[in-house]
């Protein structure tokens, strides 16, 4: 829907006139609530005194309680590493001193896993999928190592946290003790490898050589995660075993959520690294998420950030921050064995419920206050928007009248417009319009524009004229052009020895490509193809040049390299816009079927023989004709045109073609190419001229689609129809100068 200059007008004045009541009103009800926010602000200070002189000696109780409860926490949980390294290492002691004395052994049969033990504790044999289980010294370990099984298992049956304890071979075996068997076989009864290289407990400890306990992760046969040690073991220098055990973050949890305090209060366990390992709180800034890790050094919180930082060097402390918007007081201690820390967390609020309690009696008090209050701001407010409903309505009926005025002469202009039809396009600024502002710069610049315009037409109608002229004399030339290309019917209709067709595409109205074909005598047969340089009327003339001459110089029988000699010197004569033209000459002697050619610097022949197509290289570079004076060819101790023979047989098809189908190109910048170019010509359903070229056609202008063509794009193509009565050379021979 349409709306008038004048409506618009009104609409920007009463809205400006309604933004200053409103801001009127807006400050006059800030006011009144100004007033009651004075008042809930005195309730609030008073409130906060009392909170903070209550606050203060509390903070100080609690943070020594705090501290000392959260140091003991940890110590408890630090044990349970601490067990678990110490264990490990005697345990690790113990397999050196086997396996740097293994005469003092004798090996024991370690069992593999079975059904039967299931849910008990057992000692077993897992081996790698890369281990040689027949390998004789491995087994030897294994059976060593297996006379640790007792104590593997005392270490495990006498701790109620750990949930296996393994000894891990670099040889692919690991003797291990835990409680499920049944895990450790397939489906189908088969034994499930365990890789312990690539766990991180092993990995960790072989890097290190120390002991290493990794950070969280999943069980490699059960989908629970866990927490694992490995102690590394040298013999002479070399790694030669690897102690491990792990605690299930199950296990963990128990021990750590236990240290929580009441409802209010919430417990956190953190890595090295700071990223939580558990923590009782479900969701914000401490909660843990369901896809892993999350790091407390990453958080936005900076006071968080700091005091995790502080925690992790094995300090203890008690501070109080913003956490998840609330004020929390939050005691750490550290976890030395692991490098990990414990933190517990108690609101403000549960230290300050008797300075609360307090503060809700003042609030009651205040809130009898603030009720009379609230009643007289609402009468206040009605009287305020009457009065701005009354202003913007004065304001309203003056804008009105200002708009119209404002927009008479506007529309007359739009009148003056809309009435300038056909070749009455005549603009006047009349008394109406002389207004004394911008308004009469507009019907002056109109009136300029109408002058212009009719300047513009006369311009228009004359370059129009030229631009008719000048495509008719292009269609003209096209015409010219296209009628000296030689045309394969009806010429050579009937002809026995050869079927022959041609197609030229120019990239603008006219181009310098041609091609050419004749006969010289009943038995020989030219073909011509070239490019000349450059595009447009320029070369379309020096094109029909040079075809001129190559059909005057050929029809003396000469041979091809002769007749591009003759050819160049003629075109060498006077060339003063240094053009020249690429082309390719061949004389096919028909009794024969021997084809004798030459080359100035024009694309590499194409032979299709027993239905396979393929190239006929070049023996040298060559130049283009135009491009060297005859007097620098007489110096030159070869020709700088390449030549050549080629012997063909019955079936045998050519094609020549100019760079305008190797160099076409899509929107992607890339070629066509002559290898594009020669597998199309391999996919080919017919090597026929006739179909062969509108084919390969057809394939360049799919790759190409719809990009601009560039060059002018020209192919020639020859099949010969039956065998010879002169024999010649062997079928496919080719001889080259």
């Amino acid at each position: 829907m349409k709306i008038s200059l004048s409506t618009k007008l009104f609409q920007i004045m009463i809205a400006l006139v309604a933004v200053a009541v409103i801001l009127f009103a807006g400050a006059g009800i800030f006011q009144v609530y100004r007033f009651a926010g004075i008042m809930g602000e005195t309730n609030r200070e008073q409130n906060a005194v009392i909170m903070d002189t209550m606050s203060e000696s509390m903070e100080e109780v609690a943070a020594d309680s705090y501290r000392k409860y959260v140091v003991a926490e940890a110590k408890l949980l630090d044990g349970e590493f601490w067990t678990m390294r110490h264990d490990l290492e005697v345990l690790a002691r113990q397999v050196q001193e086997i396996l740097e004395h293994p005469a003092r052994y004798t090996p024991v049969d370690v069992p593999r896993p079975s059904l039967e033990n299931a849910g008990k504790l057992t000692v077993q044999l897992i081996y790698s999928d890369r281990a040689d289980q027949t390998d004789r010294e491995l087994n030897e370990q294994i059976g060593r190592v297996g006379t640790l099984g007792s104590t593997i298992l005392e270490i495990v049956g006498g701790s109620d946290t750990l949930l296996d304890c393994m000894v891990s071979l670099p040889g692919g075996a690991t003797v291990i003790v835990d409680r499920t068997p049944e895990a450790k076989i397939g489906p189908n009864g088969e034994y499930l490898p365990l890789n312990a290289w690539r766990r991180p407990w092993y990995a960790g400890a072989a890097t290190h050589g120390e002991p290493y306990f990794s950070p969280v992760n999943r069980d490699n046969y059960h989908n629970t995660y866990e927490v694992m040690a490995g102690v590394p073991v040298y013999v002479n220098g070399e790694l030669a075993a690897v102690c491990g055990s792990s605690i299930q973050m199950n296990s963990l949890e128990g021990i750590v959520s236990d240290a929580q305090l009441g409802e209010n209060s919430h417990t956190c366990l953190i890595n090295e690294t700071g990223g939580i390992i558990y923590s009782s709180w479900t969701d914000g800034e401490l909660g843990m998420p369901d896809g892993g890790l999350k790091s407390l050094r990453e958080s936005s919180n900076a006071e968080l950030v700091a005091l995790v930082n502080e925690a992790l060097t094995g300090k203890t402390g008690f501070s109080r921050l913003l956490l998840n918007g609330e004020e929390t007081y939050i005691a750490y201690a550290p976890l030395p064995t692991v490098g990990w820390a414990q933190l517990l967390t108690v609101s403000r609020e549960e230290l300050n419920q008797t300075a609360l309690l307090l503060t809700r009696q003042t609030d009651e008090v205040m809130q009898e206050s603030m009720e009379a209050l609230r009643l007289n701001q609402i009468d206040t407010n009605i009287r305020t928007v009457l009065a701005a409903l009354l202003l913007l309505a004065l304001a309203a009926f003056a804008s009105k009248l200002f708009a119209n005025r404002l927009v008479r002469p506007i529309k007359r202009m739009t009148q003056q417009v809309s009435e300038m039809q056909g070749d009455d396009v005549t603009f006047h600024v009349d008394d109406i319009l002389r207004t004394g502002d911008e308004i009469e710069v507009l019907a002056c610049s109109i009136e300029e524009m109408d002058a212009k315009l009719h300047r513009y037409i006369r311009e228009n109608s004359a370059m129009t004229a030229e631009k008719e002229r000048i495509s008719t004399e292009l269609s003209l030339a096209t015409r010219i052009q296209s009628d000296m290309m030689p045309s394969v019917f009806p010429k050579f209709t009937g002809a026995e020895e050869f079927s022959i067709d041609a197609l030229m595409h120019p990239a603008k109205e006219v181009g310098g490509d041609f091609y050419d074909f004749f006969r010289i005598d009943d038995d020989h047969l030219a073909l011509v193809t070239a490019d000349v340089s450059g595009k447009g009327v320029g070369a379309a003339l020096f094109m029909m040049i040079s075809k001129t001459l190559l059909k005057n110089e050929a029809m003396h029988g000469k041979a091809p390299v002769e007749v591009l000699r003759e050819v160049n010197a003629q075109l060498s004569e006077s060339n003063k816009e240094g053009m020249f033209v690429t082309v390719w000459l061949g004389i096919l002697d028909l009794s024969t079927l021997k084809l004798s050619y030459a080359d100035a610097g024009h694309e590499k022949l194409l032979l299709c023989h027993e239905g396979k197509w393929r190239y006929i290289e070049k023996p040298r570079r060559s130049a283009a004709l135009a491009m060297l004076p005859p007097d620098m060819l007489e110096l030159m101790p070869t020709p700088p045109f390449a030549e050549g023979e080629l012997q063909l047989s019955p079936g045998d098809a050519l094609l020549q073609y100019t760079d305008g189908v190797t160099e076409a190109t899509n929107a992607q910048s890339e070629l066509f190419g002559e290898e594009r170019l020669l597998d199309t010509l391999n996919r080919a359903p017919s090597n026929e001229p006739t179909e062969l070229l509108p084919y390969l056609r057809g394939e360049i202008d799919a790759f190409v689609q719809d990009a601009e063509q560039f060059d002018d794009i020209t192919m020639l193509g020859v099949r010969l129809k039956k065998q010879s009565e002169h024999t010649g050379n062997e079928t496919g021979e080719e001889t080259q100068k």
